[in-house]
């Protein structure tokens, strides 16, 4: 009987120890290298230095389970500066010195934009997490061969809005955009939802990257008479406008589109009393894990925010380099190797659950999100209407 005993101890730690040295194992192998572009400096950093940490806790989850193809994942980060030209560059670097089989990246439009030809014309993949132009995952456009989109376009975005429009009493309207190819195509997508739901836009102003003064364009609106004001912006000036809005006297109806923090975000930087009211669209549900693709992902993902100290407030932007990061895992798994040719290839293919609903790519590289609208009330929010990704396929499927 002591002998059994002993065997079977024997065994049992056997048997943990290689669960326990499975990640270690793949650490001793050559690193399958994974570039990833974002605004690390600059006026919107922080929304890169989110995406960046949500981007590392996948690679930290995918190595501890020992990798893939038995190797370990490394990311090679690189910063655009918010910059166009810097981006480029950045992924010059990846491609002819790093080597990297793919890109993830570059959160701004413009900033994808300017790197998509450079890739195409070395077959790199990109898989796009954040940018939201139509003109990334439009045939005509330079590059847009290499793309396999997980972020929604303004497009997705407006129809998710628009069947609100006549519930909200939206009439007249005033929009508020960043001057980039993200804000601009956000104001043509939800000017022609609004018109196909009864309202119009009634004027639009434009505000720079690094501004913080809103008051001429709001006090215009005010002027004008509308009766709602729609933002696309980043958190942090969004939340600066709600502020001056309110200091204006300007107390219309608000809906902040572009998915980039839960409303709880907007009210901690504008103040509850700012935020009152307002609407906004999100992708991913950080409180409620059943509402994502995969929820298991979801509160791994939220809990290692929370066990590494992040700011909260980046945890909906971050979930979009942690969901960019397992897209790329998984097609490299179908790929069988990590190879920019394979790679591409397994991403036209790929079914994936994930944080933002189901991660898949029509003919052009656009993959269909969860769209979700929440409203501030009393300081809190609530989920005010939600489309899932698999009915917006439905839908894309119908036409």
């Amino acid at each position: 009987m002591k002998i059994t005993k002993v065997m079977a101890v024997a065994v049992l730690a056997a048997f943990l120890g290689v669960l326990a040295t499975g990640g270690l194992q793949a650490q001793t192998k050559e690193p399958i290298k994974i570039g990833m572009i974002q605004p690390l400096s600059g006026p919107i950093a922080a929304a890169g230095s989110y995406i960046t940490n949500g981007a590392k806790i996948a690679v930290e989850r995918i190595n501890a389970k020992g990798g893939v193809l038995g190797r370990p994942l490394e990311l090679i980060i690189e910063d655009n500066k918010s910059d166009p030209a810097e981006t480029r560059n950045a992924a010059e670097k990846l491609i002819v010195r790093d080597k990297v089989p793919v890109i993830i990246g570059a959160w701004g439009s413009s900033m994808t934009l300017a790197m998509m030809p450079l890739a195409a014309q070395h077959g790199v993949p990109l898989v796009v997490e954040t940018s939201s132009s139509s003109k990334i995952t439009d045939p005509k456009t330079p590059g847009q061969k290499v793309v396999s989109r997980i972020s929604p376009t303004s497009e997705l975005e407006a129809v998710g809005a628009g069947a609100l429009i006549p519930t909200l009493g939206m009439k007249k309207i005033g929009y508020l955009a960043v001057n980039t190819d993200w804000g601009r195509g956000a104001v043509t997508a939800f000017g022609e939802a609004f018109k196909k739901n009864g309202a119009t836009v009634e004027a639009v102003e434009y505000v720079g990257q690094a501004d913080t003064d809103f008051y001429a364009p709001l006090t215009k609106f005010k002027a004008a008479g509308v009766d709602s004001v729609v933002i696309t912006d980043d958190a942090p000036k969004a939340a600066k406008m709600l502020q001056q809005m309110k200091e204006l006297g300007l107390n219309v109806k608000v809906l902040v589109t572009g998915g980039s923090a839960w409303p709880d975000s907007i009210v901690q930087l504008a103040g509850p009393k700012a935020s009152e009211g307002a609407m906004f669209i999100n992708f991913y549900n950080p409180y409620d894990a059943n509402m994502a693709g995969d929820a298991e992902a979801s509160k791994y993902y939220v809990d290692e925010w929370k066990k590494k100290g992040l700011p909260w407030i980046g945890v909906v932007e971050g979930m979009r380099g942690f969901d960019a990061v397992n897209v790329v895992a998984k097609a490299i798994e179908s790929a069988k190797e990590p190879t920019a040719p394979k790679i591409m290839a397994a991403l036209k293919t790929l079914e994936a659950k994930g944080l933002y609903g189901l991660n898949k790519f029509d003919q052009n590289g656009q993959s269909y999100c969860n769209i979700i609208v929440t409203q501030v009330k009393d300081g809190k929010y609530s989920v005010v209407a939600v489309t899932p990704s698999s009915k917006l396929w439905e839908m894309a499927a119908a036409k």
